[in-house]
């Protein structure tokens, strides 16, 4: 507790400085941005290629974890911003910013045949043998088990992992599903290789944020701006699929 304090602290300190060297040029300095490991996958990339071209003197920092984790981080001053995950964001002491919904898919080998070719019901998930990844009770996997719940759906998934580079690698072998997002696995759909089908009704919803008791610096709120641009050209551009803009303007 007393590292993390220190830790914040030194950074909040720094940051200051660089705001005070900056007031009269473009913004500087180090900012850590949270996501998770799928949406890394989607966004780490071009918000890099963003903020290099736009803002050369912010060095960016991607901080790759789960929701819960990273409201923590947040309050603890270890990250300045965070996209966080989940139908039911309550938290304490954030400020946050409406972004996106993703729409879950089902998703499987091309050939798979539990895929259906349009849509699919919730409730037909009971038959389906599925990996699950991520967190139980978080993000993908809260949204998914709500539905489950409310539908009056019970289904056991074959095996649960924390990454989707290892569920992608299962569904690989034809044999299973999953149900997630498409964004992270855009490529091997382009391919022909795997195939999202879009389950009806269940849709993932993200949210910037940051912490309430400080004022960002000005790269962080700049940061904030270029997420917002780079997920609003993305969608625009269909290379973010089965995605819907509900930023905040």
């Amino acid at each position: 507790m007393l590292l993390d304090r220190a830790t914040f602290i030194l950074r909040y300190l720094e940051q200051v400085r660089n705001d005070v060297t900056a007031t009269q040029g473009d913004p500087r300095g180090a900012v850590a941005l949270g996501m998770s490991p799928g949406l890394a996958l989607t966004l780490a990339l071009p918000l890099f290629e963003e903020i290099s071209s736009r803002f050369p003197g912010v060095q960016l920092q991607i901080v790759e974890d789960y929701t819960e984790a990273l409201h923590d981080r947040l309050l603890q001053g270890t990250v300045d911003l965070a996209i966080l995950n989940g139908p039911h964001l309550e938290k304490p002491n954030l400020v946050t910013t409406a972004l996106m919904e993703e729409q879950i898919c089902l998703i499987g080998l091309a050939t798979n045949p539990h895929l259906p070719k349009q849509s699919i019901d919730v409730r037909a998930l009971s038959k389906i043998p599925l990996v699950l990844a991520g967190v139980a009770k978080a993000g993908v996997r809260e949204v998914v088990e709500t539905a489950a719940a409310r539908a009056g759906v019970k289904f056991e998934p074959k095996i649960e992992v924390q990454s989707l580079e290892v569920a992608k690698r299962i569904i690989s072998q034809g044999k299973l599903c999953t149900a997630h997002f498409a964004a992270p696995i855009k490529a091997d759909i382009d391919s022909g290789l795997l195939r999202a089908v879009p389950i009806k009704g269940m849709f993932l919803p993200r949210f910037i944020a940051r912490a309430s008791d400080r004022p960002p610096s000005r790269a962080t709120i700049v940061l904030a701006e270029v997420v917002q641009a780079v997920s609003r050209e993305l969608v625009a551009s269909a290379r973010w699929p089965h995605a819907r803009l509900t930023i905040e303007l």
